[in-house]
């Protein structure tokens, strides 16, 4: 039955001939194992459907981001669903390379929903200072590369709109209004670097400018679809910061400027990696 419904696609079109073979690579993985038998199957439609091996990959990684979709639809991704799509990654032959994407995305909401429960994971202490320089006490939650963004305002000028009418010799009555300048604000790229979050600390290290905050000075926090920004005390401009996943750094950047709010002395309970 397979066979004979691929032999009607033999002179169609690549992408109707790949959905074709996804169609029948959904019902094989379905079974959660592929057997020699699958295999054998599969390697022949593939023949039949005139499709290379990096077409089937394709296909592969097609599969199991609309899994990772569908897992992730409610923004939460419970240990059952982790593990389905770890077994399904490695029934498609899939690497952890070949759908970073997805796995970070994973990663994230994980991260977020620990974050919700006010737990932050630690990076390794010696990963951290190759390239930052802690305080005894201190610990880093992230560690990421930035783009420095600033705004800077713009003054227009003003002028009078209308006619105008001579009265005597040098003397001219105008008509029309007075526009007041205009004063737009735009986004400046500042610099490129690295930035960090840690228990007491926000600091951005670039090669032109670096960036320290204390937590405690730490206003208010905005977040945008490829940046956040941070409004501090004592400073007027807003500086914005590029990232890959800003709601999830701008996320612990919150909870950590929470805690550093609280009353000292309190106890908070660490996550690292491993757990």
């Amino acid at each position: 039955m397979v066979f004979r419904k691929i032999s009607e696609l033999f002179g169609s079109g690549k992408q109707r001939r790949l959905e074709e073979f996804k169609n029948v690579l959904r019902d094989v993985v379905a079974k959660r194992e592929i057997s020699l038998e699958d295999k054998s199957m599969l390697s022949e439609v593939q023949k039949q459907l005139r499709l290379k091996d990096e077409d089937v990959k394709q296909a592969s990684i097609e599969i199991f981001r609309e899994a990772v979709q569908n897992a992730i639809a409610d923004e939460d991704i419970s240990l059952e669903e982790q593990l389905r799509l770890e077994n399904l990654k490695r029934t498609l032959g899939l690497q952890d390379e070949d759908v970073k994407e997805e796995l970070e995305t994973i990663a994230e909401i994980i991260v977020l929903k620990d974050l919700e429960r006010g737990k932050i994971p630690e990076i390794p202490r010696e990963e951290v200072e190759k390239y930052l320089i802690l305080e005894p006490d201190e610990v880093c939650y992230c560690l990421v590369r930035a783009a420095l963004l600033e705004a800077v305002r713009r003054r227009g000028t003003g002028g009078y709109y209308g006619f105008s009418f001579r009265i005597a010799r040098g003397v001219y009555f105008r008509t029309g209004r007075y526009t007041l300048p205009k004063i737009t604000e735009e986004v400046q790229k500042i610099d490129e670097g690295l930035l960090a979050v840690t228990n007491k600390r926000f600091i951005f290290i670039g090669d032109r400018r670096s960036v320290e905050i204390p937590l405690r000075n730490i206003l208010s926090i905005e977040l945008f679809q490829d940046s956040f920004s941070v409004h501090r005390k004592a400073k007027k401009k807003r500086e914005y910061f590029v990232v890959e996943r800003p709601k999830l750094i701008a996320g612990i950047l919150h909870v950590a400027a929470k805690r550093a709010l609280e009353k000292p002395g309190r106890t908070h309970k660490r996550i690292s990696k491993e757990e």
